[in-house]
Parts: structure tokens; C-alpha cells; sequence
């Protein structure tokens, strides 16, 4: 019997933001006790709630500022990898080289709390089928869409990427090399109304939308149930305009 493939998720997370500072400990909705109940809680929960998931790691920085990110990822129950605050993919290979054996990676960030587990397992799974080196998902709300990639193509990358947006987004160096690296675009649908979200984390305009999802929905709301997130925006199709035109901080 073939051993089922090793998946790991690392979470890429600081607290030196300076559009929204400490927003990773924040909670959400506003009010809400305690450490899961925090944005990377939020994260951390829905990755743990993917069956397709076994170790979730919180990549963060040597940053004094993140000592208190590392003691929340670990109440968690996540592991913690720090490494250079701006070479994030040597941190991804570092966070790799301390968990061991894995063949295949989930990256995710610490500002994007709504995350849908179902569309993370179906990510991995037609990652794993295809064959990919790198994949992709589009056509979810911006914040919620995944990435997965072999171990192998990681480091690889770590090894051979010199620019710096190359070392401070991770995955840049896999996407400009097809000659190297096999890549897959996974087009998943929602409803046009929840497609055209912005359920990311960079300003207090999308705090306050997020907040007011998750007061509503609950914390483990997903992207489809008709009666939640599909229902409400279709009630309230202004909630879209809360912080439609916040600019996009490339993760």
C-alpha cells in the first residue's frame, strides 16, 4: 500500500505591519475572547479542519515583535519555525528543514482568517493528481484563494531565486519558470457576489468587514452554505463596497 503524501501547511505571519499594526492578534470579531479567537487563530483552526492536512507550522520572524506571534501560534498547538523578516522564502525552507520529512506544502498567510477548508483539500487533491510541481487556485474571494507546492520545488527555488520579490513572496520564482517547474491553475467557482469579496487583512476597512462576517456567520462559516455567506451579501450587496477599494499588498 503507497503511504499517503506528507502534507504540511506553513503559515507565513508577523505582527510589523504598518498599515494595520498586530493585526495577526487581533480579535475577530471585535470582542471576541481568547487565542483562537485572534486572525491567526482563525487560521490556524480552518487549516487544522482540512482532512487533507497533518502539521500546521507558523513561519514568523526573529523579530523581538513576534515573540508574543510565536507564543499565540503555539497555543495554537501549531509548531513555530523564525527566520529573516523580508526573506520569506528562506524562511518557508527553513520551516521545511525543521519539520522533517514532508513531500507537499500549503502556503498560507496570517491575514486571510477566512479561508474555506474545502477548497484547501480540493487544492491538494488536484495538486496531488496532476502532478504539479505548483498549483494555484483561482476564482475565489480575494484572501481565500491557496497555493501548493512540492517540498522539492521549494527548495529548489530557495536555491536558485536572487530577486528580492522573489525571496519575499515565496512563489514568484515558480511562476516565471515553466521550463522548470510544471504548473496548475485550479479554477474553483462561488456565487459572483461572494467572488467579488475582498476577505484579506491589510487596513481597518477590511477588519471592520471581517468582523461584522464573523459576527454574523460565525466562526466556521464557509464560502458556499447558501443560508450564510451567499445569503447575507445577497441581502446586503454593500458590504462588498466596505473596503472595495482598499489596494491590494501583494502576500
Amino acid at each position: 500500500m503507497l503511504e499517503s503524501p506528507q502534507v504540511i501547511v506553513i503559515i507565513q505571519a508577523r505582527l510589523g505591519s504598518s498599515r494595520l499594526p498586530g493585526k495577526s492578534r487581533l480579535p475577530l470579531p471585535l470582542g471576541a475572547v481568547g487565542n483562537a479567537a485572534t486572525i491567526l487563530g482563525h487560521v490556524v483552526r480552518r487549516a487544522q479542519r482540512a482532512a487533507s492536512t497533518k502539521t500546521i507550522m507558523v513561519a514568523t520572524t526573529t523579530q523581538p515583535l513576534d515573540d508574543e506571534l510565536a507564543t499565540l501560534a503555539i497555543s495554537l498547538g501549531a509548531t513555530v519555525f523564525r527566520g529573516d523578516e523580508q526573506d520569506v522564502l528562506g524562511r518557508f525552507a527553513g520551516a521545511l528543514a525543521q519539520a522533517g520529512p514532508a513531500d507537499t506544502v500549503v502556503r498560507l498567510t496570517a491575514d486571510n482568517p477566512a479561508l474555506d477548508p474545502v477548497f484547501l483539500d480540493k487544492a491538494v487533491a488536484h495538486h496531488l493528481v496532476s502532478g504539479a510541481d505548483y498549483t494555484h487556485t483561482t476564482g475565489l474571494p480575494l484572501g481565500t484563494n491557496i497555493e501548493v507546492m512540492q517540498t522539492s520545488a521549494l527548495r529548489r527555488a530557495h536555491a536558485e531565486a536572487r530577486q528580492s520579490d522573489e525571496r519575499e513572496h515565496v512563489t514568484p520564482y515558480l511562476r516565471r519558470h515553466p521550463e522548470l517547474f510544471r504548473v496548475e491553475t485550479l479554477a474553483l467557482t462561488v456565487s459572483p457576489a461572494v467572488a467579488a469579496l475582498r476577505l484579506t487583512v491589510d487596513y481597518p476597512s477590511d477588519y471592520a468587514l471581517l468582523s461584522l462576517l464573523f459576527t454574523e456567520l460565525g466562526p466556521a462559516f464557509s464560502l458556499t452554505d447558501p443560508a450564510g455567506l451567499p445569503a447575507l451579501v445577497g441581502r446586503y450587496p454593500w458590504l462588498a463596497d466596505i473596503n472595495r477599494h482598499n489596494e491590494q499588498v501583494r502576500a
